[in-house]
């Protein structure tokens, strides 16, 4: 008896550990990269914790150890907010009023694959904004060429002539091509313009669009990304598969420099366009995109504030948006002002790019 008290008292003492850091990771969006690092990476490992701490339920029920199921229990309690947050479960969808409902999409197109798109080889990316049934798409990466055998602006008016608005803004000038943000509407934009931060390749833009009389403001948001190469990516999938150490070394560097910068300019671009929020003060507004970081994040809880989230509020499971190299995230957002209500909102499985689009349908009450 006294060896299997010593590994029940063991796997109690290992549960109170990995209970702590659940609740710790929970509220680390709370604490800003500039103050301290080491919170923003506890939040990225908030999923791992979860399932680590839902093991530990499971054992202690079969187990019928009720003391120790009911500290974990406990744990789950005080979390219960960031855990529906980034597990959302709506099964049954409210039927909509049909009287000032919008469906929004938000697509990372990844520059649409680079592939041109023409009647007989159309872009598959192209094609399902098309075919997506949005009245407002908002789109990160946004690829246009200036040479006419390859994906120009023409081309995709013409694909998408059924949004007779729309604006995209630079953020990469090339010579033979850019890449940017864009905003198509099947409503008229009124005004549109760039948020001002410092940064090589991200960006946020702001727009005005009139939806039958009531003026939506529209934020579309490309944050600073990790920047993570090929190979930095490669080692990750074959740590993760193999538990190769030889790379371990390699992909600690890569966190260090890579993702603990990236935390920092993105803490720092999200309070910019919290700020903006502010000034705006507009009655409906909506704050989507990429943001490259999670529900638990700082730069999602500063962007976010008291707003609502459309997939927390109406969407189900994790709702995944990166799917590449085990890089398992949600971190396309679509939020908004409360004045909004939700629907339902999806992520569509469809490998056409790293990311995978999220629409949802919103009403302005």
């Amino acid at each position: 008896m006294r060896p299997f008290r010593f590994i029940q008292s063991l796997f109690l003492t290992v549960n109170l550990g990995f209970s702590i850091l659940f609740i710790v990771s929970s509220f680390s969006d709370s604490v800003s990269p500039n103050q301290s690092m080491m919170f923003s990476y506890i939040g990225l490992l908030f999923p791992f914790f979860f399932v680590i701490n839902f093991c530990f339920l499971l054992y202690w029920l079969i187990a019928r150890k009720w003391m120790f199921l009911f500290v974990i229990l406990c744990s789950f309690f005080i979390c219960w907010k960031p855990v529906t947050r980034y597990f959302p479960v709506h099964p049954f969808h409210e039927d909509m009023t049909q009287k000032k409902v919008i469906k929004l999409l938000t697509y990372n197109v990844m520059a649409f694959g680079y592939k041109d798109h023409t009647k007989e080889s159309p872009n598959p990316i192209i094609q399902y904004i098309a075919d997506s049934e949005a009245d407002i798409v908002c789109l990160q990466e946004f690829f246009l060429a200036s040479h006419p055998n390859f994906l120009t602006q023409q081309k995709i008016d013409k694909a998408l002539y059924m949004y007779p608005y729309h604006h995209n803004i630079s953020l990469v000038t090339k010579k033979n091509y850019t890449i940017g943000l864009a905003i198509y509407s099947k409503y008229p934009i009124l005004n549109s313009r760039k948020i001002r931060y410092d940064s090589a390749f991200n960006g946020s833009t702001v727009h005005e669009i009139d939806v039958n009389g009531d003026t939506l403001n529209v934020i579309n948001n490309h944050l600073e990304s990790f920047k993570l190469t090929t190979e930095d990516r490669s080692n990750y999938t074959d740590f993760l598969t193999h538990i190769n150490m030889d790379t371990f070394d390699e992909l600690r560097e890569t966190v260090q420099q890579k993702l603990g910068t990236a935390f920092l300019i993105r803490a720092e671009q999200a309070e910019i366009v919290a700020e903006e929020i502010q000034k705006l003060n507009a009655k409906y507004l909506i704050v989507c995109g990429d943001y490259n970081d999670t529900p638990i994040s700082y730069a999602y809880r500063v962007v976010k504030s008291s707003m609502g989230d459309a997939f927390a509020d109406a969407g189900t499971g994790l709702g995944t948006t990166y799917n590449q190299h085990y890089f398992w995230f949600r971190i396309d957002h679509v939020v908004h002002t409360n004045n909004i209500k939700t629907y339902r909102a999806n992520v569509d499985k469809i490998p056409m790019s790293d990311h995978y689009p999220m629409w949802c349908y919103l009403e302005l009450q």
